[in-house]
Formats: structure tokens, C-alpha cells, sequence
């Protein structure tokens, strides 16, 4: 029993590490927001899907020491939360649980933060995009290049003229 709790530990360890790591790339990203190019904002989500594959299989580690602590306590794994978990460990080691499961929900709710802000930002930029089209169609007059039975479109763009 001690083995697996010692292990459990462990494993939270990881993902407090893999979380904080997970956080930093956020923060950079939210930092920077806007101001990168294409290649940094691809090599950040390169690393921030590289860390959620991380912790997705840190996790899935976790739920089988859990499935194998539910069989132990005779308890129903769906059940067995961790903060049951801590309830039904030895005192230290509740204790211990008790710390890294307050880290890991702080650094989770961090990165939900931090994840709603780059989206907001990013949707603005969308939609700064689509406005920004939307004129430029409207100023060049543009048509379609297909008529909607599928056939080729050949009228030229005209641009409006305006006076300042």
C-alpha cells in the first residue's frame, strides 16, 4: 500500500512538473502575443502539444495506480478521487497528496486563464482579419471565380474610385 501511495506522489510530481512547464509556454505565448512569427507560434505549439501528450500519459499511469488502489481499499474507481484518497491515507502521506493536489488545481486553473486570454486574442485577430477583407472585397468589387452552377467566372475586378 505505502508502494503505490509513494508511487502516486510520484506521478503527481510529474504532472505538477509537466503542468508548470505546460504554464511557462502559455505565459511566453501570452507575452507575445501578437508579435510573433509564424515559426515561433509553430515551435510553441510544437512544445505545448509535446507537454499536454506528456501529461496525458503521466495520467493515464495515474489512473491505473488508482485503479489498482481501488481494488486494494475495495472501493469503486469511479469513486476514488483523489481527494478520497487522501482521506484514506496515513496521515504524512495525506498530507503530502493533500499539497500536491492544491498545486496541480492551482496550475490547471492558471492555464485555463492563460488559455482564455491567447483564445480572445486570437479571435480579435480573426475577426480584425475578416473586417480587413471583407473592405478590400468591397473595394475591389471582387466576384466570384465560380458562378454557383460550377462554371468559371471571367468578370475582372473593378476598383471604386473615391476623392479624399
Amino acid at each position: 500500500m505505502e508502494e503505490k501511495l509513494n508511487r502516486l506522489h510520484d506521478l503527481l510530481g510529474q504532472e505538477i512538473a509537466l503542468h508548470e512547464a505546460l504554464k511557462k509556454e502559455l505565459q511566453q505565448e501570452a507575452e507575445r502575443d501578437g508579435q510573433m512569427d509564424g515559426l515561433s507560434l509553430l515551435q510553441i505549439q510544437q512544445t505545448k502539444q509535446r507537454k499536454s501528450r506528456e501529461i496525458q500519459h503521466v495520467e493515464q499511469q495515474r489512473i491505473a495506480l488508482v485503479g489498482e488502489l481501488a481494488a486494494l481499499w475495495s472501493e469503486g474507481i469511479e469513486s476514488l478521487t483523489l481527494k478520497r484518497i487522501i482521506e484514506l491515507s496515513p496521515a504524512e502521506m495525506g498530507a503530502l497528496l493533500r499539497e500536491c493536489h492544491v498545486r496541480l488545481m492551482g496550475l490547471v486553473e492558471d492555464i485555463r486563464k492563460l488559455a482564455k486570454i491567447t483564445s480572445a486574442n486570437a479571435q480579435a485577430r480573426l475577426k480584425a482579419i475578416d473586417a480587413t477583407l471583407a473592405a478590400i472585397t468591397e473595394a475591389v468589387n471582387m466576384h466570384p471565380t465560380y458562378t454557383e452552377g460550377g462554371r468559371l467566372h471571367t468578370v475582372t475586378p473593378t476598383f471604386k474610385q473615391t476623392s479624399a
